[in-house]
């Protein structure tokens, strides 16, 4: 059995969803692109049932990627149960999604979510809900666990008699005739693909061209503007408004609001954490005691591990040797001493490096997950939108620059969600200079050995300048290269709500496994490479000058003099061109250990090569999904060139004014 899980966003839909299958999970991406998909595999009353967590989405529209996954998955697919999670708190708004998945499916199980919350707003009927639907209506706290149970058996043996969703007599004419000249074609729900051709969806017209059948085109085109011609509007707001009185009407006839007016927590806390003065620093000292914690938490965790890996030097001189010399010494009995050092000193010890910085990786992402499940992040949305609207960048921009802070490639396909091509391009355009995960865990791994008793400080000052470079960078290109204003948009608050503690965890190790997951092919690859390059051509001093690597070091140097940059720092910076985070593993393999690098850079070289890996060019894949997005061999070159100016110009100045000033030698 097949059970989908659609939903807007912040209705606890991953909540629900990691309830259900608990551990019993698998994370990936959809075939062909980097949106996240989640499957979970249980038994439930003797019967093994799939559950899918489709992409959280306010409409089945094609202007997202989001929902075009959602609504192609529901048609194709064909799940045997989709279960829409409602976040009953707002339950009008919500109700939007349902008329459309009513187009797709007969068999919907509604999931009123967060149901304790909803019942101090209104007084809800849901035996009359499900009276007026003709479907299952379950009320659920799936942060609580309550109703999933209820839930699962209402999909095994509800009763699907669904009240069909009908528009005003002169649409619904045109719809039928519509679909009657589609009814010799081979076509999953015709009425869906009718009221999707009259609605000029580009996607679904798409289709019938490929299929060569411009007469069903011309006629949709032809009934289409009827529509609008009667009603005198587009047909884009006519067939929404249908929906929402739709929802409306249903609203008002199962909810009974309570205290109407009435001051919430919600609006107690926002009217400090989303002030219109006062929000931005309050999100800013949040972030900096979000790095401290990190910092301080993770750190036995870091020296235990890298005491197991690389060992210790005690003060009488004496050294304990880690789990990489032993195992060197003990290879190096039976198989050459080169092989051995590749293992231990080039693949292992990367992974040692990877292994390290786990914890503030893991820390950092339990931190996010609380911000993002408590609802707080919603309101740094907010406040950013207020913020970028100035720079030109309307509410999904925003989120698309959010959405970068864990990877850029996701984040820059987002995009498409934007209806205005210039806004799209401004969004492409800032988003590689927001630090995505990659280079979070580079800067981690720097400030870790360099700056031990300011590492949350410096963490926050890079944060800090990123957010104001792209202000200013957007601020610019608005007026310039990409002018125009910002287009409305309105951005949902969800309720404040205490976090589940198992979906902080699931939503902690799901990210972290994937930096482990890249950790164990990529990086350590890579490690390796760094290893040959440093010990070739055979018979040198491994690193020396007369190594191929040292060969480069020494053709480099002077590039990065200017910018107190090591030769060794440009070889990390080449090869984290392809993947940020093998920065690390470099830096690892070339010095060996901690104390090599803090021998070989200063503080304020290490300060100057973090702004320049906060900004230089983003990875392959991100500059690869640039072009897809853009089709523009001219705005990747432009991506790279504004990367690597920002890069030289910061870098140079933190470098030459810190000398000058005498600070951080």
């Amino acid at each position: 059995m097949l059970i989908a899980l659609a939903g807007n966003p912040n209705t606890g839909k991953s909540s629900l969803f990691n309830a259900i299958t608990g551990a019993h999970q698998h994370i990936g991406n959809w075939p062909g692109v980097t949106v996240e998909k989640k499957e979970g595999i249980i038994t439930f009353e003797g019967k093994k049932i799939t559950i899918v967590d489709l992409p959280g989405t306010y409409s089945l529209t094609a202007y997202s990627l989001e929902e075009v996954i959602t609504r192609n998955f529901i048609l194709e697919e064909e799940p045997d149960v989709v279960v829409d999670v409602i976040d009953a708190t707002n339950l009008e708004r919500n109700l939007y999604l349902l008329t459309e998945l009513m187009e797709l499916t007969d068999r919907i199980v509604i999931a009123l979510n967060m149901f304790d919350e909803a019942k101090r707003k209104y007084k809800l009927d849901v035996k009359k809900m499900k009276e007026l639907l003709g479907i299952p209506v379950i009320p659920t706290v799936a942060i609580k666990n309550k109703g999933v149970k209820e839930l699962l058996h209402a999909c095994l043996h509800g009763d699907f008699t669904p009240k069909k969703f009908y528009y005003p007599e002169d649409v619904e004419n045109r719809i039928e005739k519509l679909q009657g000249i589609m009814e010799k074609l081979d076509l999953k729900n015709k009425r869906w693909h009718a009221i999707k051709l009259i609605e000029n969806d580009s996607e679904v017209r798409k289709k019938f061209a490929n299929l060569g059948r411009k007469d069903i085109l011309h006629e949709a085109e032809h009934l289409r503007h009827e529509i609008e011609d009667i009603y005198g509007d587009d047909i884009e707001t006519l067939m929404a408004s249908f929906r929402y009185s739709f929802a409306h009407g249903l609203f008002h006839e199962v909810a009974e609001p309570l205290n109407v007016g009435g001051v919430t927590i919600t609006d107690m806390i926002d009217h400090v954490v989303a002030h219109k003065i006062f929000g931005l620093p309050i999100f800013l000292v949040i972030m900096y005691l979000s790095f401290e914690f990190v910092f301080v938490v993770a750190a036995p965790f870091q020296d235990a591990i890298d005491l197991i890996f690389n060992g210790k030097t005690l003060p009488s001189g004496q050294h304990i040797n880690g789990l990489i010399d032993i195992s060197y010494h003990w290879m190096a009995s039976f198989i050459p001493a080169w092989a051995a050092s590749f293992i231990n000193y080039g693949m292992l010890r990367g992974l040692a490096a990877v292994l390290t910085f786990t914890p503030i990786i893991m820390f950092l992402f339990l931190i996010l997950s609380i911000l993002e499940d408590s609802g707080y992040l919603a309101r740094v949305a907010f406040l950013m939108d207020r913020l970028m609207r100035k720079i030109g960048l309307e509410g999904r921009g925003v989120i698309s620059l959010m959405l970068g802070f864990g990877c850029n490639v996701p984040a820059v396909m987002s995009t498409r969600a934007l209806k205005n091509e210039r806004e799209r391009k401004l969004s492409i355009a800032l988003n590689p200079l927001i630090p995505c995960g990659a280079r979070i865990q580079v800067f981690a791994f720097i400030t870790a050995i360099f700056f031990k008793h300011n590492k949350a400080l410096v963490m926050w000052s890079l944060l800090l300048l990123s957010m104001a470079v792209v202000a200013v960078l957007g601020y610019i290109y608005s007026k310039t290269i990409f002018k125009g204003k910002a287009e409305p948009f309105v951005m949902e608050l969800p309720p404040y709500r205490v976090p589940s503690l198992k979906g902080i965890i699931i939503h902690m190790w799901e990210k972290s496994e994937g930096f482990l997951r890249k950790a164990g092919t990529i990086i350590v690859g890579a490690a390796g490479i760094i290893w040959l390059l440093a010990a070739l051509p055979w018979g040198v001093k491994f690193g020396g000058e007369n190594s191929y690597i040292g060969q480069i070091a020494h053709f480099l140097a002077p590039v990065g003099a200017p910018f107190g940059i090591t030769p060794e720092s440009i070889i990390a910076l080449f090869f984290g061109f392809f993947a940020k985070e093998v920065v690390i593993d470099v830096f690892y393999v070339l010095y060996g250990t901690k104390e090599a690098m803090l021998a070989a850079m200063t503080p304020l070289q290490a300060y100057s090569l973090l702004l320049f890996i906060l900004f230089y060019t983003p990875c392959v894949a991100t500059l690869a999904t640039i072009y897809n997005e853009t089709r523009s061999i001219k705005f990747v070159i432009f991506v790279i060139l504004e990367g690597f100016a920002l890069a030289l110009l910061f870098s140079f100045l933190a470098y030459n004014i810190g000398s000058f000033m005498g600070v951080g030698g």
